[in-house]
């Protein structure tokens, strides 16, 4: 699996950066799966924008689907959270305390 690059990571941190959206990650994280209309049945929000926020999410990769029959069944890809929770830190730590000092032995 590649390692996903900066424009990914900012992409799945805006779809999470929406407050329902994140709920709505945050729900079907306490579920383990559930299928579009059990999702619906749990916010005050049209269907047309449930399915808007859940294009949104499963575009950046947070989500996942399968279908069964006429039912569709969303999931949180943990393996996505789990390398967005890696990278984040590591991302905006700055360069490692060796490159540090490699870095600064450089400049004399």
């Amino acid at each position: 699996m590649d390692v996903m690059d900066d424009t990914k990571l900012v992409k799945v941190l805006r779809a999470l950066g929406e407050a329902k959206r994140f709920r709505m990650v945050q729900e079907l994280a306490a579920a383990g799966e559930l299928s579009c209309s059990q999702l619906g049945t749990l916010f005050r929000l049209s269907q047309s924008t449930i399915s808007h926020h859940l294009k949104i999410l499963a575009d950046a990769g947070v989500l996942v689907a399968r279908q069964e029959g006429q039912h569709h069944f969303i999931s949180v890809n943990q393996d996505a959270v789990a390398e967005v929770a890696a990278l984040v830190p590591a991302r905006l730590s700055g360069p490692k305390q060796k490159e540090r000092k490699n870095a600064a032995g450089k400049h004399r």
